[in-house]
Order: C-alpha cells, then sequence, then structure tokens
C-alpha cells in the first residue's frame, strides 16, 4: 500500500511538473489582460507630463506580464516569395517593428547593419513594417542583405486578432527579443534622439543601444548551448545588465506609497 501511495505520488508530481513546463501563455493573452489597466495610467503620466511614471509603467508591464510569453505564429510577407510564419526562424529574433513613414535617427539603420552583419549567424534579425509592399520598396535599399524584410498589410493580412496587439497595444518602432522558442526575453523602445545629432553620435547611440539587444540573446544562447566557445559579443558590446531596469520590489514599494489605490504592478 505504501508503495503504490508513493508511487502516486510520484506520478501526479510529474504530471504537474509536465503542466507546468508546457504551459505557454501567448503573447497576444498577455497584453490582453493587461492593456487596458495599463493604458489608463500610462495616459494619467502623459497628461501630467510624468516621463520618469510613463517608462516605469511600461517596464513594469514588460518585466511582470510580458517576459517568458510566447510571440504569437502569424504570418508576414517578405518583398519576394510566400508569406512566412514565424514558426519558421529557428534562431533566436531580434525584432523591431516599424512603419515607412517612422523617420529613424541618422545612425540607427547602420548601427542595424553593421550588427546584423556581424551576427546574422546566430541571430535572424527581422525589421517589421505596417505598410505595403510599394512602401517597403522604397527603404529597402537602406537595409543590410542580412536582416529580413517583412511587411503586413493588414488590409489582407488573415491574423488580424494577433497583429492588432502587437501593433497597436504598445505601439511602434519598438524592438522584441526572443529566443529560438519565440519566447520574449525582453522587449524595448527605439532610442530616440534631437534630429540635430551628428551621424557619427547617432551612430554611437543607438548601436549601443542596439548591441545591448544583441548581448541579451547571445547570452541567453549561451546560456543554453551546448558548445561554450560560441561567439560572444565582445569589441566593445556590453553583455545585457539586469541593472539596466530598476529594481522592481523598490519601484513596487515606492508605487504603493504613492497611489495606494493601485492594484496591480503598475
Amino acid at each position: 500500500m505504501k508503495n503504490v501511495l508513493l508511487l502516486s505520488i510520484i506520478f501526479f508530481g510529474y504530471l504537474t511538473g509536465s503542466a507546468q513546463e508546457e504551459r505557454r501563455v501567448p503573447f497576444s493573452t498577455a497584453i490582453s489582460a493587461h492593456i487596458v489597466k495599463y493604458n489608463q495610467k500610462i495616459d494619467v503620466a502623459y497628461e501630467e507630463q510624468d516621463l520618469e511614471r510613463a517608462t516605469f509603467l511600461f517596464d513594469s508591464l514588460v518585466n511582470f506580464h510580458l517576459v517568458g510569453t510566447y510571440l504569437d505564429n502569424f504570418n508576414v510577407n517578405p518583398i519576394k516569395g510566400d508569406p512566412i510564419y514565424f514558426e519558421e526562424y529557428e534562431k533566436p529574433i531580434f525584432l523591431i517593428t516599424y512603419a515607412t513613414w517612422c523617420v529613424p535617427g541618422a545612425g540607427e539603420i547602420p548601427a542595424l547593419n553593421d550588427l546584423a552583419d556581424r551576427f546574422h549567424d546566430q541571430i535572424d534579425f527581422i525589421v517589421l513594417f505596417w505598410d505595403n509592399v510599394e512602401d517597403l520598396k522604397d527603404v529597402m535599399k537602406d537595409y543590410s542583405p542580412n536582416i529580413h524584410l517583412v511587411y503586413v498589410d493588414e488590409r489582407t493580412n488573415q491574423d488580424g486578432a494577433i497583429i492588432n496587439k502587437l501593433k497597436h497595444s504598445l505601439g511602434f518602432p519598438m524592438m522584441y527579443f526572443m529566443n529560438s522558442e519565440k519566447k520574449m526575453l525582453d522587449i524595448r523602445k527605439i532610442v530616440t534622439h534631437h534630429s540635430s545629432e551628428t551621424l557619427s553620435n547617432s551612430y554611437n547611440i543607438h548601436f549601443n543601444s542596439l548591441s545591448k539587444g544583441v548581448s541579451l540573446l547571445m547570452a541567453d544562447l549561451d546560456k543554453n548551448s551546448e558548445n561554450p566557445d560560441i561567439d560572444k559579443p565582445d569589441d566593445g558590446l556590453e553583455l545585457y545588465d539586469e541593472d539596466d531596469f530598476s529594481n522592481p520590489d523598490e519601484e513596487e514599494e515606492e508605487e504603493e506609497e504613492e497611489d495606494g489605490d493601485d492594484d496591480g504592478n503598475y
């Protein structure tokens, strides 16, 4: 009897552990559950011109609710060829969502091109434009051939519900960093600067920002790789530092003191 009971406990524990390991929360599900409350609070922050508060709200949404989710599988269109589903990308993903009418910093695309040329063997660099193919053709010459340029035309795409969450919830341009299983490691906004910056300064600003995303993906790839000698970011690329974000416990305590009626992390 004792043996039967012991086996039952072990079997139940195995099933529970397996269920937890296999449970994957889609990005669209997580964003849907929290975006209304987030929008309400961030609208107030912008109305009050409290940019520090707005940044805190964004970071909290990402760190507490979106990191660890999995990108939904939807199709995008290359300039030539058949639509591609995200599950077809096999490497870790550096995804930037954009629109052709957005004006990037002078050094943004050159910095991205240099990183893609160096790390495309380990990372899939994807720039997703919320546009049509005609508009994308106008900007494709600026990008390295090692960057996957794709577009989504909402007038024809069949994955409208998923696209709505990715495009309209957090806005764009936006950077998404995922491992090869499409697990979200981080989400960050594209850095901005004054239009008067020189090309050299703009390049350095964007390179330093973009390289942190590359370092995050490479560090995760290295951690999960059987080959410890896989190319690592060096030569000035900073490794991902958890201190890039404020301590969530300290911020949560400050938030509770400042806003006693808040019942969430943001």
